[in-house]
């Protein structure tokens, strides 16, 4: 295999060894450690009379692991959040995070089984003020385990057939699922979808047929859990190769606390494509619950990334949990803009994680936070996604609106456990610069804002940080970090605005 010398200098640089080519079996690790000393003059965010000082001690072993063979494809990387408050101001803490995905072949062109293990840390609830990822304040931690077996058979080379099994157990741990968990004994739930689809291609006539179930449990629930069930007729038409314009038809289909509806589905959908880096898909339905749509648009190039998006769905809190879209994946869109200078898979993940180590980049963007619901929730949002790579600069956006509504029957006044209802609102700007070949300095600021709705009209929070920071590698292995920050905020829950100052220095070492 011919590697480049960007991507072989920049394998060296990140320690790993690769055997063969893509397609051999090869197993890489990369272990690394971060610590941050984090000085505070408002360590949990409290109201100016109830502020308390403390520094905050994060250790965070980590490792990254990519193995690869014909058959499978497993990568990941598994984290822990060690945190002690040298002060004594609050309790010690271990925040697991990270993820694990295997994809595997057990039979080729046929049968095939993704799993998932992952753990996230998440904020407690919007109406509190919520934490910055360096103190940890009000935040707690979701964990998912997800197998996904699947066929997938080409019929002929314009058919293909699917049929997809997704079971996602999540729980909640000092979130507001937990919350919830001391009014309704227990919050974890398993959520089971089962999808089966047929697609023939238009060329330029095609057809699409699919059905999909899914079913949403709770632990301590005695009912049959919260059931939405779709089944679709689309017929396809190519107007040319970049654009596909199609029609759908269908029956619509909801079980949820005292009520059961069924609704005939119609809507129209439009696929465009004018090259290979970018794609708008759209769906527009008329759904048991008024119109529903689903929008994406996603534009790469060597120098950016972007991707924007509307949805208006009924779904649940717990399937929401399940593949965790809370906030922007910096590592994702880094990657997309990587694709065309790294070819390679595994140099090109190694290529993103040194960029984002080296330049101080977020691992993730603000986005909103879940509600705990025991009822299937309206969810209607827009966002917008940036990530700009130049040879000294880098530019991370987020923009983002969501309204969450629990669906309730005609007679229904609440729902059972906590509401959902509520409208957030955030964005996000990160700006770096490479002052030096070894040293960065980055600009960030993020801006959110929830007021409640219905039932919860009467709570409201918002949150403002600015973050100045810089990074100096010592090494290829090595890098120092540094930051000041300063943080506004209020909340209904604690009635009068906190505001709070911070310094933090840190070293990331990659073994």
């Amino acid at each position: 295999m011919v590697r480049t010398g960007v991507s072989a200098a920049v394998l060296l640089l990140a320690g790993w060894t690769v055997h063969g080519s893509v397609q051999a079996q090869a197993w890489h690790v990369v272990p690394a450690v971060k610590a941050t000393a984090t000085a505070s003059s408002n360590v949990g965010l409290q109201a100016s009379g109830a502020a308390t000082m403390d520094t905050v001690l994060t250790v965070t072993p980590q490792v990254q692991l990519l193995g690869t063979s014909p058959d499978y494809r497993l990568t990941g990387t598994l984290a822990a959040d060690m945190v002690q408050y040298l002060g004594r101001s609050r309790a010690d803490r271990v925040l697991p995070r990270g993820q694990v995905v295997l994809n595997s072949r057990l039979v080729d062109r046929l049968f095939f089984v993704d799993a998932e293990l992952g753990a996230d840390t998440t904020s407690s609830t919007p109406f509190d003020l919520l934490s910055d990822g360096a103190t940890f304040y009000n935040v707690g931690t979701v964990t998912r385990e997800r197998i996904s077996p699947y066929l997938d058979r080409e019929l002929s080379p314009s058919s293909r057939i699917t049929a997809r099994s997704d079971l996602v157990l999540t729980q909640g741990r000092g979130t507001v699922a937990a919350a919830a968990a001391a009014l309704n004994n227990n919050a974890d739930a398993l959520v089971q979808t089962h999808t089966a689809r047929y697609d023939l291609k238009p060329e330029p006539a095609g057809l699409r047929g699919e059905v999909n179930y899914q079913n949403t449990r709770y632990n301590d629930s005695t009912a049959g859990g919260l059931t939405l069930q779709t089944a679709r007729l689309s017929a396809l038409y190519a107007l040319d190769p970049t654009l596909t314009l199609g029609v759908t038809g269908g029956r619509d289909a909801a079980r949820y606390t005292t009520n059961d509806v069924s609704e005939m589905l119609r809507g129209v959908s439009l696929r465009w494509a004018p090259t290979e880096r970018t794609l708008l898909d759209a769906l527009i339905e008329k759904r048991f619950f008024g119109n529903g749509w689903t929008v994406n648009f996603t534009h790469r190039s060597p120098f950016m990334a972007v991707s924007a998006g509307l949805v208006r769905q009924a779904t649940t809190y717990a399937a929401r949990l399940g593949v965790l879209q809370a906030g922007g994946d910096v590592a994702t869109l880094v990657d997309s803009i990587l694709q065309t200078r790294i070819q390679d898979p595994a140099l090109r993940q190694i290529a993103v994680q040194d960029l984002i180590a080296k330049r101080g980049l977020p691992n993730t963007l603000t986005g909103p936070v879940d509600l705990f619901s025991r009822t299937v929730q309206l969810q209607q949002g827009a966002n917008v996604t940036l990530a700009m790579l130049g040879v000294r600069h880098t530019v991370t956006f987020r923009l983002f609106q969501t309204r969450t509504e629990d669906l309730r029957g005609p007679t229904e006044d609440s729902v059972i456990g906590l509401a959902s209802d509520a409208t957030q609102r955030g964005a996000t700007l990160g700006v770096s610069r490479r002052l030096t070949p070894e040293t960065t300095a980055d600009l960030t600021f993020t801006h959110t804002k929830t007021d409640g709705l219905g039932p919860n009209v009467a709570l409201h929070s918002s949150n403002s940080i600015v973050r100045l920071g810089a990074t100096h590698s010592l090494s290829p292995r090595t890098t120092l970090s540094g930051a000041v920050r300063h943080q506004t905020g209020s909340s209904t829950l604690i009635g009068v605005n906190a505001t709070e100052s911070a310094v933090s220095v840190g070293m990331l070492h990659r073994f």
